[in-house]
C-alpha cells in the first residue's frame, strides 16, 4: 500500500466472496479518488461456473453492505472523491445494491 500511495496509484477495494485467495474487505487510502467495488459474494460461481456472469448472480442482503458504511465514510474524509461501483449486473442486481448504499450512507 505504501508504494501504491507513493506512486499515487489508487487502490481498488473489493467487497466479494470470503475466499482465502481473494482480496480481504479492507479499504485503505493510497490516491484519488477512492474506489470501491462490489462484486457480490457468490462464492459458490466465484470458480466454478459455466458462464461468465454467473459470478455476478448475486443480491446482497440488507445488512451485507453494512460494514461498508464506515470504511466509505473514512476514505471520504481522506480524499475529494469516493467511487462506488456495483458489479453484480446480471438481471439488474446491481440497481439494488446502489439503493442500498445510497440508504446506508444516508445519500
Amino acid at each position: 500500500m505504501a508504494l501504491l500511495k507513493g506512486l499515487e496509484i489508487g487502490y481498488c477495494c473489493v467487497d466479494q466472496p470470503r475466499i482465502s485467495s481473494l482480496v480481504p474487505p479492507v479499504a485503505p487510502y493510497t490516491a484519488d479518488p477512492a474506489y470501491v467495488r462490489f462484486h457480490g459474494r457468490n462464492a459458490a460461481k466465484w470458480f466454478h461456473h459455466d458462464e461468465p456472469y454467473e459470478r455476478y448472480d448475486y443480491t446482497y442482503s440488507d445488512e451485507e453492505p453494512e460494514p461498508w458504511k464506515q470504511k466509505i465514510e473514512t476514505l471520504n474524509t481522506q480524499t475529494r472523491t469516493v467511487l462506488l461501483y456495483a458489479n453484480n449486473h446480471w438481471k439488474g442486481r446491481s440497481i439494488n445494491t446502489v439503493r442500498q448504499l445510497k440508504l446506508l450512507l444516508d445519500l
